[in-house]
């Protein structure tokens, strides 16, 4: 396949991957739409219920990311994501009738194991299959399509089961069915596509695998890109999962304006992505996109957390979740860092940089929150704590201006071929 040339065949397998992303996703987040039955059930604290929803998951998936991206490049895409299909929809049917504890944490680590395959698997299908001069543009509409999966999980599946007798069984033994018919259309539709460089074929001898691990420590730039995607995407994840509607709350909003607040960031990370994508594949650029993103998400926090107009919070919360979009631009950038062969080692360590610091700055935020000792939050507890957000996020600009490199959409680590017609 030419390097400019959308196939047919290579669309049906980047869209296979992406509806494995958003079924991954939506294996996320949709514990927490039966947070209340789940506990009832198997007899849960709070605390237990926040090591099997998130804890034991999001360890599980952001170590396994650099593990990923290493695994996909040995044993190519195919067996990757029909392995990880499989495990996933196991895990979920032994998650759907387990009455212990103990056992639903053991499934729930599988879950988070197989869905570690999701993202990484779906950039290298952009990759692989699709033209490298669209990477941005295809990346930002998978993320677009994975966004799609904890929306299922919040309204719809809440008011169906609302609506109806099924109960959060029913539903975890209806994903374990939707993944054993994915890994099916895994098994027939998915295959590798290592030759993509058309007339031009470049041999290379095989490395050891811990010679990935040496290259991508040895390089400063690629960690740079990794902590830059972290610091601005970490904002929208903390404030969809924890704090952020009890501070709207507290500054006068109405609960349902602050969940609909909750929704609006999300809506302008899913626009943001495709956007973003297309305007940096246009100008053939990252860099100019990244300082745009960073310079939103620096606006947007800094007004969510010290000011309180109402039509400008709407607008600030839409411009955080499309400043976080720019981490599709960060995956792109990303990939170019390194040869063709290690794009999914890249990939794995972005995606681990933004799940760790995810897992380790919410708790930083909840000590913040209790510095001052009260056992209800006010909202300069809430300000005080949050500043750290609005810290994160200029670092963020520090380092988009001063130590993240422009990479003209070219592979900074391969032969470009030039064409002198």
């Amino acid at each position: 396949m030419q390097d400019n040339k959308i196939t047919a065949k290579g669309l049906s397998v980047w869209l296979i991957c992406a509806v494995f992303f958003l079924y991954e996703f939506l294996l996320r987040t949709v514990i927490g739409t039966f947070q209340h039955p789940i506990m009832y059930d198997l007899d849960l604290t709070t605390f237990r219920y926040s090591l099997l929803s998130s804890t034991t998951y999001l360890m599980v998936y952001g170590l396994m990311q650099i593990p990923v991206g290493i695994i996909v490049d040995n044993y190519g895409l195919k067996k990757s994501l029909f392995i990880s299909a499989v495990i996933c929809s196991l895990a979920n049917l032994g998650f759907a009738f387990t009455h212990d504890f103990y056992y639903a944490i053991i499934f729930r680590m599988l879950t988070g194991f197989g869905s570690a395959f999701g993202f990484i698997c779906l950039l290298v299908s952009v990759y692989d299959w699709l033209p490298n001069s669209r990477s941005a543009l295809f990346i930002g509409i998978s993320q677009f399509i994975g966004t799609m999966g904890p929306m299922l999980a919040a309204g719809p599946l809440d008011s169906l089961s609302d609506a109806s007798s099924i109960t959060w069984r029913h539903v975890f033994i209806y994903l374990a069915i939707i993944g054993a018919f994915l890994s099916v259309i895994i098994l027939l539709f998915v295959d590798n596509n290592h030759n993509k460089a058309g007339k031009h074929t470049v041999l290379y001898k095989p490395e050891p695998i811990y010679q990935s691990f040496v290259k991508l420590f040895k390089r400063y730039h690629p960690w740079i890109i990794a902590l830059f995607s972290a610091m601005i995407y970490f904002s929208i994840e903390y404030l969809s999962e924890n704090e952020g509607k009890s501070f709207l709350v507290e500054k006068g909003f109405k609960a349902v304006f602050a969940s609909y607040m909750i929704t609006v960031a999300w809506l302008g990370y899913a626009i943001g992505c495709p956007i973003l994508g297309f305007i940096s594949d246009f100008m053939q650029k990252r860099k100019p996109i990244l300082v745009i993103a960073s310079l939103l998400s620096a606006f947007s926090i800094t007004y969510i957390t010290f000011f309180d107009n109402r039509y400008l919070i709407s607008l600030s919360f839409f411009l955080l979740g499309f400043g976080a979009s720019g981490i599709s631009i960060g995956y792109a950038l990303m990939a170019e860092q390194f040869h063709k062969n290690f794009v999914a080692v890249g990939m794995g360590l972005n995606n681990a940089m933004i799940t760790i610091v995810s897992a380790i700055n919410a708790p930083i935020l909840g000590v913040l929150l209790n510095y001052h000792g009260s056992a209800v939050f006010t909202l300069a507890d809430y300000q005080f704590a949050f500043s750290f957000l609005v810290g994160l996020v200029f670092l963020s600009i520090i380092l988009v201006f001063f130590f993240i490199k422009e990479s003209f959409c070219k592979s900074q680590a391969s032969f470009t071929i030039l064409n002198r017609n």
